[in-house]
């Protein structure tokens, strides 16, 4: 309803009623009814005009008078940083907000619009309108660094001794013990059999041999002993490496006494904790080491190439229907992890309060701008808009208290004061 063209034509009834009371006395008298009436009207009448001229002169002049009118576009600065601050302080202070974002559940707001509200459908039209585009603006040399970086960063993240505990578990559950010892003898004896073993034994036994002849008369057994040929290092490194072979062929026989030794020291390490676990931080050290002088950049070129052309060669429809298969299953996924969606909650609202924090001035900044833009005409649409029916309700009560008001004074001055109060009076002066 408008109120205004309410208050307007209450306004020109009250007018009209005023003139027919001024031609009722004129024509019938001054007659207690009719003196009712025209007090009445007369009231009704002033305080609607009185009403009329201030909430006008809140906007503009009335009828041209130029003091104290015209208020909001005279100081239009001063009101609109006003309402400016009032907003960005009262109304949506940095407090309030925090309140109000604590009481809101955003997961349950995204779940329900997901699945209830036509998002899943706008999402589902978003990507199939941009995948196409996507997948041409693949840059490969980004995509290649992503990845390898990713796997890099994956690989020192992974600790190497729970995996080895678990590998050596799984071994013995599975009675792959034995196994597992044969295959660290043949290691072993593999590592024994490349060529620069001999002659790591060889100067091994040279070390030594310098080591314990130190004197004079050491040193000139030992030459004899070479002399003679009863001090061979070449043939004591022969000896020792066909012996560490035979050694180790044989340990491999179960029965042996260092066999069963070494299964019992699995079994003892497989069922130690992950700080006890024998070379753990050598293990971790060697980790980061390959991880970091690792070269994946080539295999990762050719794994993401082989992608970027299956997904630009394949059928757009199919592409879609995996991609939707896939975020289908970790949506339902997500619904049931009801400790990613208390995570996800906390990391909306600490986004929130941090974007609220740091940017709530914006609020009062952006009212005050758009304010300033308005012309003074718009400027009182907008304030008449958002308070106009209150202000043109004060009219519309202007007139109703005024006529009552004028009842009141009508009915006090004849029938209580005129009769009782000016007697008395007159007495009192005599």
């Amino acid at each position: 309803m408008n109120y205004k063209n309410m208050a307007n034509k209450i306004l020109t009834l009250v007018f009209s009623l005023f003139l027919v009371a001024v031609w009722l006395r004129y024509s019938y008298g001054h007659t207690p009814a009719l003196n009712m009436f025209y007090t009445a009207m007369e009231g009704a009448l002033v305080g609607g005009i009185a009403d009329w001229f201030a909430i006008t002169a809140i906007f503009k002049k009335p009828l041209g008078f130029p003091w104290h009118t015209a208020l909001i576009p005279r100081h239009r600065d001063r009101v609109i940083q006003a309402i400016g601050d009032m907003i960005e302080q009262d109304l949506l202070s940095v407090k309030s907000i925090k309140k109000r974002v604590d009481t809101v559940c955003f997961v349950e707001l995204i779940i329900d619009w997901i699945d209830h509200k036509g998002g899943k459908q706008l999402l589902e039209n978003l990507l199939e309108a941009h995948s196409k585009d996507m997948i041409k603006n693949i840059d490969p040399a980004v995509l290649v660094g992503y990845v390898e970086n990713f796997i890099k960063t994956k690989i020192k993240e992974t600790k190497l001794t729970p995996i080895c505990r678990e590998l050596m578990k799984w071994g013995l559950e599975q009675e792959k013990d034995e196994q597992m010892v044969i295959f660290i003898l043949d290691e072993l004896i593999k590592r024994i059999q490349r060529p620069d073993t001999k002659k790591a034994i060889y100067h091994y036994l040279k070390d030594i041999k310098h080591e314990k002849t130190r004197s004079l008369l050491e040193k000139a057994v030992v030459w004899i002993g070479e002399q003679t040929n009863s001090v061979n290092v070449s043939d004591a490194t022969e000896a020792l490496y066909e012996e560490l072979l035979y050694v180790l062929e044989e340990i491999k026989n179960p029965h042996h006494i260092m066999h069963q030794w070494i299964h019992g020291k699995l079994i003892a390490v497989a069922n130690k904790p992950d700080s006890e676990f024998p070379g753990a931080d050598e293990m971790e050290q060697w980790k980061v080491v390959v991880a970091e002088r690792v070269e994946l950049t080539e295999m990762v070129r050719h794994l993401t190439d082989n992608l970027i052309n299956k997904l630009s060669t394949a059928t757009h429809t199919h592409l879609l229907d995996w991609v939707y298969s896939q975020a289908d299953q970790h949506w339902q996924r997500f619904k049931t992890d009801s400790e990613m969606q208390q995570w996800l909650e906390v990391r909306i609202k600490q986004a929130l309060v941090e974007l609220v924090e740091k940017e709530h001035y914006l609020i009062g900044t952006i009212v005050q701008e758009v304010l300033s833009s308005f012309t003074d005409q718009d400027l009182n649409h907008f304030i008449e808009d958002k308070a106009g029916d209150d202000l043109q309700w004060i009219r519309i009560n202007g007139c109703i208290v005024g006529a009552a008001v004028g009842l009141i004074i009508f009915i006090f001055l004849q029938y209580f004061y005129e009769p009782n109060i000016i007697p008395v009076i007159q007495i009192w002066l005599s």
